[in-house]
C-alpha cells in the first residue's frame, strides 16, 4: 500500500499546493463537477477504466466499486483537489504535436454500441473546454489540478475551442482515468467514508503523486513563471 512520508519534499510540496491560494473556489467547483461526471460515466461504462484493454493483466477491483457507489458518494469522492481523469496532459510533446498539427491520430475502430463512446466524446470537449480556460486564466493552477507540463500550457496558448472540439470527436479515448495502475489508491478514495481523516489522507497523497511527476524541487507555484491572468 502507498504510504505518504509526511517528512518528505514532495509531501511539503503537495501541503503547499493545497493551501495555495490558486486552488480557489472558481477552480476547484467546475473540477469537482467534472471529475463527478467522470465517475458516472465510468461506471456506466466501466471499459474506459482502462483504455487500453491488452495492458489489462486481470480483472480489476476498482470498476466494481465504481459500478456499487451510490451517486451521494461519487459526488464526495469527486471532492478532490485535482482531475480523476487526464487527456495526457503532462506528456508536452504529445500537445506540441497537437498544436503543430503534426500528431498522427489513428483512426478508431467501429463501436458496435456508440452511447458509451458519445458520452465519452460529449465528457471530453468539456474537460478540454475546462483545460483550455483554466490554463490561460490560471496556469499554476492547470499544474496542480490537471498535472499540466510547461509544453502542454504552451500548446494550449496555440490551440483554438474548435480545434479541441474536433479533436474530443475524432479521439474521445485521449481521456483516461488517472492513474489506473494504481488500484489501491483508487480503492482507498471509493472507500474512505466522508470528512474522515483517511478521505483527507487520501486527498493529500493524490496531491502528492502528482507533485512527484513534476519533481519535489519543483512546485507549480516557484516554477511557473507565467502571469496569472483575469
Amino acid at each position: 500500500m502507498t504510504r505518504i512520508n509526511s517528512g518528505s519534499a514532495v509531501t511539503t510540496g503537495s501541503r503547499r499546493w493545497l493551501a495555495s491560494a490558486v486552488l480557489s473556489s472558481a477552480v476547484l467547483e467546475p473540477l469537482y463537477e467534472l471529475n463527478r461526471s467522470w465517475l458516472a460515466l465510468l461506471a456506466f461504462a466501466p471499459r474506459y477504466w482502462v483504455a487500453n484493454a491488452a495492458r489489462s493483466r486481470g480483472p480489476d477491483p476498482v470498476p466494481a466499486s465504481l459500478l456499487t457507489l451510490p451517486p451521494e458518494r461519487r459526488a464526495i469522492v469527486a471532492r478532490c483537489p485535482f482531475s480523476l481523469f487526464t487527456a495526457r496532459f503532462n506528456d508536452g510533446a504529445y500537445w506540441l504535436g497537437i498544436a503543430d498539427n503534426t500528431a498522427v491520430h489513428e483512426p478508431q475502430p467501429p463501436d458496435t454500441d456508440e452511447g458509451p463512446r458519445q458520452a465519452l466524446g460529449g465528457f471530453a470537449e468539456l474537460a478540454l473546454f475546462f483545460a483550455w480556460h483554466l490554463s490561460r486564466a490560471n496556469p499554476p493552477a492547470a499544474r496542480v489540478v490537471l498535472g499540466m507540463a510547461d509544453q502542454t500550457l504552451t500548446a494550449f496558448e496555440a490551440l483554438t475551442l474548435t480545434d479541441l472540439q474536433r479533436l474530443a470527436v475524432s479521439s474521445p479515448e485521449l481521456v483516461t482515468p488517472r492513474w489506473p495502475e494504481r488500484s489501491a489508491f483508487w480503492l482507498r478514495l471509493l472507500e474512505s467514508l466522508p470528512e474522515s481523516a483517511a478521505m483527507t489522507d487520501v486527498r493529500l497523497l493524490g496531491l502528492q503523486m502528482l507533485a512527484a511527476e513534476f519533481g519535489p524541487d519543483q512546485p507549480p507555484e516557484v516554477s511557473d513563471r507565467r502571469t496569472t491572468r483575469a
